[in-house]
């Protein structure tokens, strides 16, 4: 999945998982295998039992449009009143564009 043009555009980029715990091993040794590193519980990654599979959050800042460049990957830019953590204006929730960042060099947390 083509990311560069968020790479070139994104900034103050944070990566969240909440994930069931049922799956979460499986998520971890995913993750791990792709970045070396073994992912921690904490605020940007969550073992949520009431969760049925696991959310893949990306959060950012940008000052130029991005919403047909995701469009045209059928993602949705989730953009709320309040901004998450007080100043994170964009939200996506995609696995796909998740991983396809972790790819990219991207990793949990503040990027």
């Amino acid at each position: 999945m083509e990311v560069d043009f968020f790479k070139n555009n994104a900034s103050d980029v944070l990566l969240e998982v909440e994930i069931n715990p049922d799956i979460a091993a499986a998520f971890e040794n995913e993750y791990a295998e792709r970045t070396g590193q073994t992912p921690e519980s904490g605020p940007n990654y969550q073992h949520q039992p009431n969760k049925w599979g696991g959310e893949y959050r990306i959060y950012f800042n940008s000052e130029h449009d991005l919403l047909d460049e995701f469009a045209a990957l059928k993602i949705d830019v989730e953009q709320g009143h309040r901004p998450y953590r007080g100043h994170l204006k964009y939200r996506v929730n995609n696995q796909a564009f998740f991983w396809a960042l972790v790819a990219a060099g991207y990793r949990l947390g503040e990027n």
